[in-house]
């Protein structure tokens, strides 16, 4: 084994060693001690710096103890100062490794429903009972790079913080006012910030690597739409994974004292002499899915898998009294032969106890069984209408529902969209056409648990339906002989359709729309007249009355003559 290898594990038995006899969450990070006991006098203060990229990911870095700053560290994540990584002067120690620092994950959903929004959040593998706070910041890309922090929620930042369970999970719910729209130059982000002093202050976050250290964030998207009502599904991201340097936990400058003592845990971790590197045993590097031996020391033997696996126990024991018939018992969630097959959902940490017994002593063992979240993404279970291709007229709705599962037991969003614009966030939704929507459309919804999502497309073909035009009324008509009567009829169509007009009294002469009678001494009377309006498929038909008064004409003198 080289050095690097042999220097790995030793700082990974060391870690492990010190968090022995602790519950599932004390081998994570460690209680949060009410009271530090008395330390013995400090040694003497050195610098740390920031790790960013592969040093990030070098396991002799995760595996060591990370520490705040002694003085406020502004944050710099695009490297824009003059010191961008360090070194820092060093400060306390934060009591647990890189590696748990960068475990943490969250998801959750924000929603907006006009001038309301919301925030639903959960988290793990936060610090066992750390004290939190939510952030909604805006920022400026570079080169004119800024922030601005302020408390989601309640300016005074009376509804921003939570915390966290002794296992370092934790839901929050919180109701605020929409956040500004991000775009190419800015961004709006909700960042979550761990108080390791374990006060909050407010509006303000607190001194950044000093007491307040950000964990996780989330860069909310630009908008697809100018819509009022519509959910984003949040996935946390560290700032490694994220491509910056961490910003607010710090390990030891290269060069310093490599021996990392941690702080108080709520456990008294008993010093004990090292023996030289050459004659120290060999140890093998724990893999997922294997249990590391036991050597000389109680090391805690651990058990890595993914849901879905079965854990099986082997254990092996000697008896100093040559008994052959020893017997072994499990806790649960073992069974009587040391096995368990987990399922989805079983993601989490436990702590069970091998006993060996001889008949009349017995020896126990605690094992950790730590089991990673196996993600699968969220199925479609059924849809309505079965049918993939419909077909409506016009001012016909539809009805479409779907039922969803998520072997992760995730909570699940909904996003409907029709023709690529996002329409409803419920597991159900109405297509209601309009005489506009002739043609064809695509309804497709999208089931989401935060990390991956599920889909199906409806084609909908929307048939015409032809509406009748509208014609202005035409009131009754009276007119005195002689007189000249017009007539002008107006009509409308929704469908734009060309119309076309016709009269039921050949006395009226027609020029499209206008119908024209010059009425003379011989057309008194009362006359019914149809006026029609059609759209080549519809007609649409008015009747009115036209009454031509009579006008009395004077007697004319035909001739005069001498009587005889």
């Amino acid at each position: 084994m080289n050095f690097k290898m042999r220097s790995l594990v030793v700082l990974l038995v060391i870690s492990v060693f010190l968090l022995s006899s602790c519950e599932v969450y004390q081998t994570l990070y460690g209680t949060t001690a009410p009271e530090a006991p008395e330390k013995e006098p400090a040694k003497e203060a050195g610098q740390v710096i920031r790790v960013e990229g592969d040093n990030a990911k070098d396991p002799l870095n995760l595996a060591k103890t990370v520490y705040a700053t002694a003085a406020a560290t502004p944050h710099d994540p695009f490297k824009l100062g003059e010191n961008p990584l360090g070194p820092f002067d060093e400060g306390k120690s934060l009591g647990f490794t890189l590696q748990q620092w960068l475990a943490a994950s969250g998801i959750g959903i924000y929603s907006v429903d006009n001038e309301n929004a919301q925030l639903e959040l959960s988290f793990k593998n936060l610090v066992p009972n750390g004290v939190y706070t939510a952030w909604c910041s805006r920022f400026t890309f570079p080169p004119n790079f800024s922030a601005a922090d302020k408390p989601c929620g309640a300016e005074d930042g009376s509804g921003n913080s939570f915390t966290a369970d002794e296992k370092g999970t934790s839901s929050f719910s919180l109701k605020l006012k929409p956040l500004e729209a991000s775009t190419k130059e800015t961004a709006s982000m909700i960042a979550v910030a761990y108080h390791s002093d374990g006060k909050t202050y407010g509006a303000s976050p607190g001194d950044f690597g000093l007491n307040s250290h950000v964990q996780v964030f989330f860069l909310m998207p630009e908008p697809a739409t100018d819509a009022t009502k519509y959910q984003v599904p949040i996935k946390f991201a560290n700032h490694i994974d994220s491509n910056f340097p961490e910003q607010d936990v710090f390990i030891e400058k290269p060069g310093e004292a490599m021996e990392e003592k941690p702080e108080a845990t709520g456990e008294i971790v008993k010093e004990e002499p090292q023996e030289a590197p050459e004659e120290k045993e060999e140890l093998i590097e724990e893999k997922p899915g294997e249990v590391m031996e036991e050597g000389p020391r109680e090391k805690p033997v651990v058990v890595v898998v993914q849901e879905t696996d079965v854990v099986s126990l082997a254990p092996e024991a000697e008896d100093p009294d040559k008994d052959t018939s020893l017997v072994f018992t499990f806790t649960s969630p073992l069974n009587e032969n040391g096995e368990w097959q987990t399922a989805y959902g079983d993601s989490g940490e436990y702590t069970v106890t091998v006993t060996a017994s001889d008949g009349e002593s017995t020896t126990s063992r605690d094992v950790l069984i730590i089991v990673n979240k196996k993600e699968e993404t969220p199925a479609i279970d059924s849809a309505k209408p079965i049918e993939s291709g419909l077909a409506i007229d016009e001012t016909q709705a539809i009805d479409f529902s779907v039922a969803a599962s998520d072997l992760n037991k995730d909570i699940l969003s909904y996003a409907w969209k029709v023709d690529g614009n996002d329409v409803g966030n419920e597991d159900k939704y109405t297509y209601q056409s309009s005489y506009e929507d002739a043609g064809t459309h695509t309804i497709k919804i999208e089931v989401s648990d935060g990390l991956s999502s599920a889909s199906k497309i409806w084609s909908v073909d929307v048939r015409n339906v032809n509406r009748k035009p509208a014609l202005e009324q035409i009131t009754d008509i009276k007119a005195r002989e002689t007189d000249k009567i017009v007539i002008t009829a107006l009509a409308t169509d929704d469908d734009k359709d060309t119309i076309t007009y016709l009269i039921s009294d050949k006395r009226f002469a027609q020029e499209d729309n206008v119908f024209t009678w010059q009425t003379d001494y011989d057309s008194s009377g009362s006359y019914e007249v149809t006026i029609s309006a059609s759209d080549g498929q519809d007609t649409t038909e008015q009747t009115f009355k036209v009454t031509v008064e009579n006008v009395n004409r004077p007697p004319v003198i035909t001739d005069i003559v001498q009587k005889k």
